[in-house]
Formats: C-alpha cells, sequence, structure tokens
C-alpha cells in the first residue's frame, strides 16, 4: 500500500513537473511578447532568434527579456520563502509578506539609505541589511505571538501588527527619500514592488539566494518533513529541532529580504503558491520545493503581465505596481483560508 501511495505521489509530480514547465516556457513566451512599445509578437521572436536584426527591437527585448528573469526570480523566492515560513511554524497562513518579514526588511532598508545614500550602491549589502530585517520582523512577530497564546490566530494578527507598523514606517522613510531624491526609482515601486526598474546587472543578486536557498531547502527535506508533525518527530530521528527552525528561519528570511531589496515588497506570493503546489504534489518538500520555485516564477509572471496589460488598456494611468495584482489574487485567498481555518 505504502509503495503504491509513494509510486502514485512521484507520478504526480513528474507529470506535474511537465505541466508546470511547459506553463512556464509559455508564459516566457507571453511576457516577452507584451509591452508598451506596441511591437508585435512576430518581430519580438524574429528577433530572438537572431531572423531579424533591429537595434531598437533589440533594446526592446532585452529589457523584456530582464524584465521576465526578475519576475520569475521574485515568484520562486517568495514562493519558497513561503512554503519554509509555513512549515517552520506549522502555519498554513505563513507568508513572509503576512508575518511581517518584507515590511521590517524594507523598513531597514530605509533607515540605511536614509542615514548612508551609498548603501544604495552596494546590492550585497542592501540585501545584508534588508535579511537582518527580515529576521528581526519575525522574532518581534513570533515574541508576540507566543505571549498572545502562541495559536495559529495568534501568530496571523501578530504578524498583521508587525506587517502594518513598519509598512507604515517604511512608507514615511520612503516619502522621505523620495523628497530627497535619493531612491533609483519611485517609492511606490518599493513600497508596493515592481519590476520595472530592476536593471540587467541586478539579476545575479536575485539568482544567488534562489540557488543557495534552493538547494539547502532540498537538503533539509527530511527534518521539514518530520517538522510538521512536531519537535518529538524530529528529535526521534536525530535532528534538532531548534537547527532545524533555526536553520530554515534564516533561508526564509534571506529569500524575502532579496526579493524585497531588488524588486520591493509583493505580498501574499509566498501564502498561495505553496497551498497550490501541495493541492497537486501533497506536503513532501522533495515534492514541494522543485514545484514551489516554478509556480512561483509563473504566478508572478503573469501577474506581471497583467500589469502590462493594464497599462496597454487603460491610456494614462502607466504601469501599477506588481504588488498590487498579487494583493488582489491573495487577499481573498489569505480570508478562504482564515474561514476555513476558524471553522475547523
Amino acid at each position: 500500500m505504502a509503495i503504491s501511495l509513494r509510486r502514485s505521489t512521484i507520478k504526480r509530480f513528474l507529470i506535474s513537473i511537465i505541466f508546470t514547465s511547459i506553463l512556464l516556457f509559455i508564459s516566457v513566451l507571453i511576457s516577452f511578447s507584451i509591452g508598451s512599445s506596441g511591437l508585435s509578437p512576430i518581430k519580438v521572436f524574429l528577433n530572438i532568434v537572431g531572423i531579424e536584426r533591429d537595434e531598437y527591437v533589440s533594446k526592446i527585448v532585452s529589457l523584456r527579456v530582464v524584465r521576465t528573469c526578475a519576475a520569475m526570480l521574485t515568484g520562486s523566492l517568495l514562493g519558497l520563502s513561503g512554503l519554509l515560513m509555513q512549515t517552520v511554524t506549522r502555519n498554513p497562513l505563513a507568508d513572509p509578506y503576512i508575518l511581517g518579514l518584507a515590511s521590517t526588511a524594507l523598513t531597514f532598508e530605509a533607515i540605511a539609505i536614509l542615514l548612508n545614500p551609498s548603501t544604495l550602491a552596494s546590492r550585497y549589502m542592501l540585501i545584508a541589511i534588508a535579511f537582518i530585517g527580515a529576521l528581526t520582523g519575525y522574532g518581534i512577530t513570533y515574541s508576540l505571538s507566543r505571549i498572545a497564546g502562541g495559536t495559529t490566530l495568534a501568530l496571523v494578527l501578530a504578524g498583521i501588527a508587525v506587517a502594518s507598523l513598519f509598512s507604515g514606517v517604511s512608507h514615511i522613510l520612503l516619502y522621505i527619500l523620495n523628497a530627497l531624491n535619493r531612491l533609483p526609482a519611485p517609492w511606490y515601486y518599493l513600497s508596493m514592488g515592481s519590476v520595472v526598474p530592476v536593471l540587467g546587472s541586478e539579476i545575479i543578486y536575485l539568482i544567488i539566494p534562489l540557488i543557495v536557498g534552493f538547494i539547502v531547502s532540498l537538503l533539509l527535506f527530511k527534518p521539514l518533513n518530520l517538522y510538521i508533525y512536531g519537535d518529538s518527530y524530529v528529535a526521534q530521528y536525530g535532528y534538532k529541532p531548534s537547527f532545524v527552525m533555526s536553520i530554515t528561519t534564516v533561508i526564509a528570511s534571506l529569500l524575502t529580504a532579496s526579493a524585497t531589496a531588488i524588486v520591493g515588497v509583493v505580498g501574499f506570493l509566498g501564502l498561495a503558491v505553496p497551498h497550490i503546489v501541495r493541492f497537486f504534489v501533497g506536503s513532501d518538500h522533495r515534492f514541494t520545493i522543485p514545484l514551489t520555485v516554478i509556480v512561483g516564477g509563473i504566478v508572478a509572471l503573469l501577474s506581471d503581465v497583467c500589469v502590462r496589460l493594464v497599462a496597454i488598456y487603460v491610456k494614462g494611468l502607466g504601469e501599477l505596481p506588481l504588488g498590487i495584482i498579487t494583493s488582489i489574487i491573495g487577499a481573498p485567498f489569505l480570508a478562504y483560508l482564515i474561514v476555513v481555518r476558524v471553522r475547523r
């Protein structure tokens, strides 16, 4: 029975990987084809394959490639971070945005730029500062939830309180920085997330943390699977629960910090993506980790395509931040999960 169940899970995983990989490829093609320049998809395709060379088209395609990569990587980073947070907190409502990691990371970034404008010149420094901020945010949220009883709802409410507080603080700081002309992009792009200002040279700062987080997470798949059922199960198999919790929190914070430092605060991707993945392959981290990376990229990329479509068809509006679209998708999802959880 166990062997049959395992084969069934592996089969579902392989089918899901093939299906989502095809969907990701299609999403990339759609992303390459849509933009405000008015270029036809055929011209873009001919330029990519090298049949037709035009300097103007090449520049547009180059910008779209960077934007596509930034959106995919952001979704993968936040999706994986959300999966790890939900595991380590044993809470299906956990998410780096809801628990306050993203807003505290942005607040620490803003403080650093305000005190030392040259911080912007070093993306590694910016990510390190955002990382410290994310860890601080989770520490505050976790402590408040323990004081409030340590329940699932207490963690979410504590996270919402921390996220709201630091979101307000970061908005004030970004507004000040914008007035001082110290930001490379409009302040609302950072506060609500956008891949528009991301440069080609910054893509590497999204790739490296994702590779590190992906590898470490896969190496920890056994203790992560056990952690879902309680500390006693983790200890029974020779793992230290405190170590598993610490390293998972560090990786989740690094993933969140990297996305926030480069793209800004993008909400709810970390909440929705893990649930979508578990619906197809269950909760085994051998399967959920790689699939989360792919599905996260798809969701973020299609959300960015929606941003571009709005800009094309609603004249004079300009491009909305990516976080607005993900919030529209994710907020109802959170409400649904809360209702289901409370009824249980």
